[in-house]
């Protein structure tokens, strides 16, 4: 067991940074299919490529929407960028987009059964609202779980919450921060393209939007759960990643 300080908020916000600046071809290329693909299809399916900006939503629109997110686009490229930083770091390999792509899809449905059970957890956990939140954060690292240790189910939920186990407050603090930096500028980005969508007045330009900022944003937080992932995995002296 490492007794070493855990790391600062700055210095994992700088690791995510360094691996995100580095491979932002990789990243991008990676994350904007998925995002669009799923966001596209679901807006379409919707029917909100063709509506205008004064419609309102229904309510079941958005957790359809939040539902495609959580259990296709999150896990799918989180799936991809924890390959692609164990490869990385490995250094035994040319990082290759195509073997990141082919290793994420081989992941994806051990990793959907994983975020369902996660999912599930926080839900039944939120009749009483902090049992949701301390599942959220124990087992929000179920997909490196999966893609960095091949861990199924259980197994998965179990690890993550193993490893976050003592260090509960440090990894609610570090999520948080890395909400508020990736949060600040997407709030205003979304706020710059729903003021064109009104000018043209086509919710499309909204979806759009919503396509660009993800794929700019997703991947940092992402890169950033997997190097303090990988972080907890080393203090508890687990062996290296697959």
């Amino acid at each position: 067991m490492n007794d070493q300080p855990m790391a600062t908020l700055g210095a994992l916000l700088t690791r995510a940074w360094a691996f995100y600046r580095a491979n932002a071809r990789l990243v991008l290329l990676v994350t904007l299919p998925v995002v669009a693909f799923v966001d596209l299809v679901i807006g379409a399916g919707l029917g909100e490529l063709t509506a205008s900006v004064h419609k309102k939503l229904p309510s079941s629109d958005i957790y359809i929407e939040l539902a495609a997110t959580e259990f296709v686009t999150v896990p799918l490229v989180t799936a991809m960028l924890a390959r692609a930083i164990v490869i990385a770091l490995r250094g035994d390999a040319p990082l290759r987009i195509g073997r990141v792509v082919e290793e994420g899809l081989d992941l994806f449905v051990p990793a959907f059964l994983a975020v369902l059970l996660f999912v599930s957890g926080v839900l039944v956990g939120s009749i009483l609202i902090l049992p949701a939140l301390y599942l959220y954060v124990s087992w929000y690292f179920v997909v490196q779980a999966v893609a960095i240790d091949g861990l199924r189910g259980f197994q998965a939920v179990n690890t993550s919450s193993s490893l976050v186990r003592g260090r509960w407050w440090h990894s609610a603090g570090m999520g948080v921060g890395f909400w508020i930096v990736v949060a600040i500028p997407a709030l205003l980005a979304t706020g710059g393209f729903e003021e064109l969508a009104r000018g043209v007045n086509s919710d499309a330009l909204v979806i759009v939007g919503n396509v660009l900022i993800d794929t700019l944003t997703l991947p940092f937080v992402v890169i950033g759960a997997t190097l303090y992932y990988l972080d907890l995995r080393a203090r508890a002296g687990m062996a290296g990643p697959r």
